[in-house]
C-alpha cells in the first residue's frame, strides 16, 4: 500500500481522531510532512495558512481540516507540544512563557528498534522510581518508533504549585532529578546492550513529541500507550499499523499527586536552562514556503 493511502486510511479511524484530539488540547501542534523542501527537508507545519496562528486542535473536524488543507504536501505524523497554553490565538502566545499553564515531564528513551527490551527495561525503572516517590496513577509509557516516552501527568503536580514554580522548571527538574539518580541504573542497562541506548532530558520551551495514535515520521508504525502494568508483556507489534494495542486510558491522573517529588526535584537541580536562555523570536517564515510551494505544484 502506498504511503499516502496508508496515512489517509489510518486517519479517517474515529478513535485515531479521538485519541489526537484528547493529546493536543491546550498544546501548540505541529504536523510532519512527507513532502519535502526545496533544501531537501520535510516540511514541519506549526502554523496555519496565512501563518497568523499558532496550529492547534480544539474538535475533531479540525484534524480532517489539516490533512485537506495540507493534502499536497502529504502530512503523515501529528505532534504536540509538551507545553499546555492558556490561549493559543496570535503567534506571540507561543512566545509568552507566562502562557504557559502546565507541562509535561518526559523522558525521552532512544535506542535501535532492535535493541527494544533494553528500552523497555529502562521504562520500568524510571516507572519504579516514580511509584517509590508516591506517584502511582498519573503515569504512562508511550513507544513511538524506535523508542519510547515516559509521561508524567502534567496535572499530577498541582496549580498551587505551578503558580509558584513556573512549569517548565518543574518539568525540567523532575526529569532531570530521576536520570541522575537512576544514571547508574542506566548504564548497567546499556552495558549489557550491544545498541545505542541513551535516556534525555529534552524538556524546553517549544519541545515536541508525537501524539497517541499518530503514524511515526518513516515507518509504517503507530504511537501506542501502554499501560505501565501491561511493561512486561509488550512486544513492538502492538504499534503495527493495521493491529495495534493501545491503552486508551492514559490521560488518568491525581492531582497533586507529583508535588513532593516535583519539589525536591526543583530545589536540588534548579530551573530549566533553556528556559531561561528564551527570548522571543518571529517564526521562520515556513508559511510563505508552504504557500510557494503549493503554487507551485
Amino acid at each position: 500500500m502506498k504511503e499516502d493511502d496508508i496515512a489517509e486510511r489510518h486517519y479517517s479511524q474515529m478513535e485515531v481522531k479521538r485519541e489526537i484530539l484528547q493529546y493536543t488540547r491546550g498544546r501548540w501542534v505541529a504536523v510532519h510532512c512527507s513532502e519535502k523542501s526545496e533544501d531537501g527537508k520535510p516540511y514541519l507545519i506549526r502554523y496555519t495558512m496565512r501563518g497568523e496562528r499558532p496550529l492547534k486542535i480544539s474538535r475533531l473536524t479540525e484534524i480532517d481540516g489539516i490533512l485537506k488543507r495540507f493534502r499536497r504536501l502529504k502530512p503523515r505524523t501529528f505532534y504536540a507540544t509538551s507545553n499546555v497554553y492558556r490561549k493559543l490565538a496570535i503567534k506571540e502566545d507561543v512566545m509568552d512563557l507566562n502562557n504557559v499553564m502546565a507541562c509535561t515531564p518526559v523522558w525521552d528513551i532512544d535506542n535501535e528498534l532492535e535493541g527494544w527490551e533494553s528500552t523497555i527495561e529502562v521504562a520500568k525503572e524510571i516507572v519504579r522510581f516514580l511509584e517509590l516517590n508516591g506517584i502511582e496513577e498519573s503515569v504512562y509509557v508511550k513507544w513511538s518508533g524506535r523508542g519510547c516516552h515516559v509521561h508524567l501527568h502534567e496535572e499530577a503536580v498541582s496549580r498551587r504549585l505551578r503558580e509558584k514554580i513556573h512549569p517548565i522548571d518543574i518539568a525540567y527538574a523532575v526529569v532531570e532529578y530521576v536520570n541522575v539518580k537512576l544514571a547508574r541504573k542506566y548504564f548497567e542497562i546499556a552495558e549489557k546492550s550491544s545498541y545505542s541506548l541513551r535516556v534525555e532530558n529534552n524538556i524546553d520551551p517549544q519541545r515536541l513529541y508525537t501524539c497517541p495514535l499518530s503514524l511515526h515520521k518513516t515507518l509504517d508504525r503507530v504511537c501506542v500507550c501502554v499501560r505501565k502494568e501491561d511493561l512486561d508483556s509488550f512486544d513492538p507489534s502492538w504499534t503495527d499499523v493495521n493491529k495495534y494495542r493501545h491503552f486508551q486510558e492514559w490521560n488518568l491522573y491525581v492531582p497533586g499527586e507529583a508535588d513532593s517529588l516535583a519539589l525536591k526535584a526543583f530545589q536540588a537541580v534548579g530551573p530549566c536552562p533553556s528556559r531561561l536562555r528564551f527570548r522571543r523570536r518571529k517564526h521562520p517564515p515556513l508559511d510563505k514556503q508552504i504557500l510557494r510551494w503549493l503554487k507551485k505544484t
